[in-house]
């Protein structure tokens, strides 16, 4: 009855505010890049910036009008060449001038330039000329957040692309090529074209070899840790397909991740996120926003209700830990809802342990709070969280094999929890040794490792911590195979994964 009543709601809610339901990325639907951006643009974040982005170029290269780009760079660089070309050879655009030629247009010159895309940076000289243009006829892709003010808000990100060009023009470029010309592009096809260029696109090319070079290796066990928002950027699919097809033995996640990855699990849908609708606002009707995402309270009702069913199976007899209470999730995913891919239900059925070491700080985590409350008052024993159950399972697996490599999506508690199980071995060999006990775990270091995160290390938290700070806490081999990619994981994330399961389509990665 709780199910049909929320369920009630959510749909006359989202029908009176015409809310637009996002969609998961499914890379198992994609063959090109084109339809990996495509798909993007039902996403959120970064992922969503890039689709949208696209797709509004894409209309206008295909119009009589070609847009102008605008870039104050060298032509000579990579960059440069490859605007020219997409300009000149290839006539998706119109002419390339810098800021200071078109600032320095004759009156109603400007006029002339309907449609324009910022490339790069520009003095703040010409941003007056650059802002006076209409709203709606100018894209800006630059990793500085620089756009018209007033154009970006709080949520809400039109026509801008925050990211390194030299990493999204070679994308549109494989996009307009594909949606103009017929000429799609795999993963694999882009990222030659990105070893080509400097910055973010070499560091994503390094990664995609780091990759697949640790997916060839024998004998290893691979981690994958997360934070941020990549559940609920609606990339659950690319993680299960990351767990479905072996590539990661473990994952070690914030607790949000996984509330959030519950939803589509549950056939249930977030929505995008409309400014015009102020916070106080969607309090009073029940929706949670998360940047440009909304979470309506009553997709948490139905999570209440297979955690009561979950942790129902809990005597309180023996403690659990997190990993524990996420089996029994992926478990009753399995018997309720097994027409539904997600996350807790595919590190079910493949083993996968999922960690959350900061349990508490989840919807996940008040459920089991609330529960032992309401255990407490009627005289049931509580469900306790023993942590260490985890933290000897990570040991476990540690050592389980001779190698071992890193996934790391973000920073914070997921990265550094996982990354401590070789100082902890130190300490607990030195512990033992010191103690006259004979027991002993092999040492293990980290050898293959790559790292997505925009943040960098002199903002002095773990998400912008380098591998090479890592190793000075002996948790990294000095010799490591890595790649540190300074990016949004929605806009990379996909596109390392994809590259994985077109080698092993091709029959090159097993």
């Amino acid at each position: 009855m709780i199910r049909l009543q929320t369920e009630l709601a959510r749909k006359t809610m989202a029908k009176k505010l015409n809310l637009q339901p996002l969609e998961l990325l499914d890379l198992g639907k994609c063959r090109t890049v084109g339809e990996i951006v495509d798909g993007m643009s039902r996403c959120a974040f970064g992922a969503r910036m890039l689709g949208e982005v696209a797709a509004k170029v894409t209309g206008w290269c295909s119009g009589g009008e070609k847009p102008a780009i605008v870039y104050d760079g060298l032509p000579t660089s990579p960059l440069g060449k490859m605007l020219k070309r997409l300009s000149g050879r290839m006539g998706f655009f119109g002419e390339v001038m810098t800021p200071e030629d078109y600032d320095g247009l004759p009156a109603g010159g400007q006029l002339r330039v309907k449609r324009a895309v910022v490339v790069g940076a520009y003095s703040e000289r010409h941003a007056g000329a650059l802002y006076a243009r209409e709203t709606g006829s100018t894209i800006y892709i630059n990793p500085y957040d620089l756009c018209k003010p007033g154009q970006v808000k709080d949520g809400f990100f039109p026509d801008a692309v925050f990211a390194d060009p030299n990493f999204i023009v070679p994308i549109l470029l494989a996009v307009l090529e594909e949606r103009i010309k017929g000429k799609g592009r795999t993963v694999g096809e882009l990222l030659e074209i990105l070893g080509e260029m400097p910055g973010v696109a070499m560091q994503v090319r390094q990664g995609a070899e780091v990759v697949r070079q640790m997916m060839a290796k024998k004998g290893i066990v691979r981690f994958l840790t997360l934070s941020g928002a990549m559940t609920i950027a609606q990339l659950s699919l690319v993680l299960c397909d990351m767990i479905d097809r072996g590539m990661v033995h473990s994952v070690t996640s914030t607790g949000a991740l996984m509330a959030h990855g519950l939803v589509p699990g549950l056939g249930l849908k977030h929505y995008k996120y409309n400014p015009a609708d102020d916070d106080e606002k969607l309090a009073k009707l029940g929706l949670n926003r998360v940047t440009d995402v909304l979470e309506p309270e009553t997709n948490f009702d139905h999570i209440d209700e297979i955690m009561s069913a979950a942790l129902a199976t809990f005597s309180g007899e023996e403690t659990i830990s997190p990993s524990v209470l996420h089996a029994a999730l992926g478990k009753y995913l399995e018997a309720h809802y097994p027409e539904h891919r997600a996350i807790l239900l595919s590190a079910y059925r493949k083993k996968v342990p999922v960690f959350v070491p900061a349990f508490t700080d989840s919807e996940l985590g008040n459920d089991v709070y609330s529960t032992n409350k309401i255990r407490e008052l009627t005289g049931r024993k509580r469900i306790v969280m023993d942590m260490e159950k985890d933290t000897a399972r990570l040991l476990e697996l540690m050592t389980s094999a001779p190698a071992a490599g890193i996934w790391t999506f973000g920073g914070g508690v997921p990265r550094n929890w996982t990354q401590n199980v070789s100082p902890l071995i130190e300490i607990y060999n030195n512990r033992m040794k010191d103690g006259g006990f004979g027991e002993k775990f092999p040492m293990r270091k980290y050898g293959f490792g790559v790292r997505c995160c925009p943040d960098r290390p002199h903002f002095g938290h773990l998400s912008g911590c380098t591998y090479q700070e890592g190793m000075s806490w002996r948790k990294f081999h000095f010799n490591m195979k890595q790649a540190q990619i300074q990016a949004d994981a929605t806009q990379v994330e996909p596109l390392l994964v994809k590259y994985v399961m077109e080698l092993q389509d091709a029959g090159k990665l097993k």
